[in-house]
């Protein structure tokens, strides 16, 4: 997409064809190390038929580097500190942390309950709750999905959205993320129907589920610990015991589409604070990825 490959604004000027190529392309460069070292990992198991789950280790390393060693590179020695200073970001009100960490939960549970698919799990609520929140907070975010969301939220959406806005921000990254995941549905040799299926979901879901996360750094300063424990909340939901969802997990997938629409109205209904615009957006995007430079080079932050 022409999004990854848009040079560098600064004040001076476009970028000189002198500069290195990560300065000039930094989600291009990104984009190469994740599908080049995290694609290609993913591949191996469909090609050894072997399981993949090793390899998902492969992939969070490729993305927390990529985002780390290009951020270095393309904005400076202190931009790879305020990136991983979004990962403690959690200051942001007891009501916006109840929606991530039980939203998409309770509106399983609620669309199961009414379309009859909902059962009393067989260790009991107490129990239930219990592996719901370890899978979110502990084996879930702090293990996997915030690094996860490192490189896709705090390093990719971040620069999409400081360059295109909240919207078209999202659906490019919802493009990329939903590409890296391509191989795990190519696991266990499915019919081509069942692949034909498993694609559909995944790209009709993912502009839904990085538009939430897109909301969500809007609304926290830029969080990865908020997207990240958020995208945690998704998968513990799926394994919910109390829920038939079949292997698809539908209620999962509407219960994240429900949520993301309340919280987009909710959003536009706010009369407290007059609504963010596409450049107030930029703008708070732009805020997240360098720390502040000297004033003698006082440059834009690298998004391109």
């Amino acid at each position: 997409m022409s999004t990854a490959g848009t040079a560098r604004p600064t004040a001076l000027g476009p970028p000189s064809p002198q500069e290195p190529f990560v300065r000039r392309r930094p989600l291009t460069a990104f984009l190469l190390l994740v599908f080049g070292i995290g694609g290609t990992g993913l591949a191996l198991p469909v090609v050894l038929d072997i399981p993949a789950d090793p390899f998902l280790l492969l992939l969070l390393v490729a993305l927390t580097g990529a985002a780390l060693v290009v951020t270095r590179l393309a904005d400076g020695p202190g931009a790879p500190r305020k990136l991983l200073s979004r990962v403690l970001l959690w200051r942001f009100g007891v009501g916006r942390w109840a929606v991530i960490l039980f939203g998409v939960p309770l509106l399983t549970l609620a669309i199961a309950a009414v379309s009859g698919t909902l059962s009393s799990p067989s260790d009991g609520w107490a129990v239930e709750i219990g592996w719901y929140l370890f899978n979110t907070l502990v084996f879930g975010a702090l293990a996997g999905n915030v690094w996860e969301e490192l490189g896709w939220a705090g390093f990719a959406q971040s620069r999409l959205m400081a360059r295109h806005g909240l919207l078209v921000g999202s659906l490019a990254t919802a493009v990329f993320f939903a590409g890296i995941h391509v191989p795990l549905y190519l696991q266990g040799k499915p019919t081509w129907s069942e692949l034909a299926l498993g694609l559909a979901v995944l790209f009709a879901v993912a502009p839904v589920y990085r538009y939430l996360l897109g909301m969500l750094l809007l609304d926290t300063g830029g969080s990865i610990l908020a997207v990240g424990v958020q995208h945690a909340s998704w998968n513990a939901a799926q394994k919910l015991d109390a829920v038939d969802g079949g292997p698809w997990g539908w209620q999962v997938l509407a219960a994240v589409t429900l949520l993301t629409g309340l919280l987009a109205v909710g959003r536009r209904l706010q009369t407290r604070t007059k609504p963010m615009g596409l450049e107030g957006q930029k703008e708070a995007a732009r805020s997240w990825i360098a720390p502040p430079r000297p004033a003698a080079d006082r440059t834009a932050p690298t998004v391109g």
